[in-house]
């Protein structure tokens, strides 16, 4: 299956719901990165792999609905000029309710407050991924 590649145009505020806890997570929270890789139906990672992400420096969101953390993305820092918004999960139980559009354009705004171009892929299938792309005005390279 391909992916497609999007690329941010706007230059525009995006709003997320103020009602959210969407936070960075910092090393100390492996655990919490844990338990939503399991609510997600994912193998847990160690504190090898999970040191690895921080020093190579991307780094983690986590959306939280009491106190549990049901979606993430990170920020992928693949080039000077550009950072990918990349490994988008909502637990499955929390799908359909705007969760990865809130926690994308948390993202979005942490890349676009550092001066890079954000960029996004998926797959050419995944189509509920598309439109939360779309909403956030990117625009894809084909």
């Amino acid at each position: 299956m391909a992916e497609i590649l999007y690329k941010y145009l706007l230059r525009e505020k995006r709003k997320t719901d103020s009602l959210l806890c969407i936070k960075w997570l910092s090393k100390e929270e492996l655990h919490v990165f844990n338990n939503h890789l399991e609510m997600c139906g994912q193998a847990a990672i160690d504190n090898t792999l999970w040191n690895a992400i921080f020093e190579e420096g991307t780094i983690y969101a986590g959306l939280f609905i009491d106190s549990k953390m049901v979606a993430r993305a990170c920020v992928e820092k693949y080039s000077n000029e550009a950072w990918e918004i990349a490994d988008v999960r909502v637990a499955r139980e929390y799908r359909n309710k705007g969760l990865a559009y809130n926690i994308c354009s948390y993202v979005l705004e942490y890349i676009l407050e550092n001066k890079r171009i954000p960029t996004m892929r998926t797959e050419e299938d995944n189509y509920p991924m598309q439109k939360v792309i779309s909403k956030l005005r990117f625009t894809s390279e084909m």
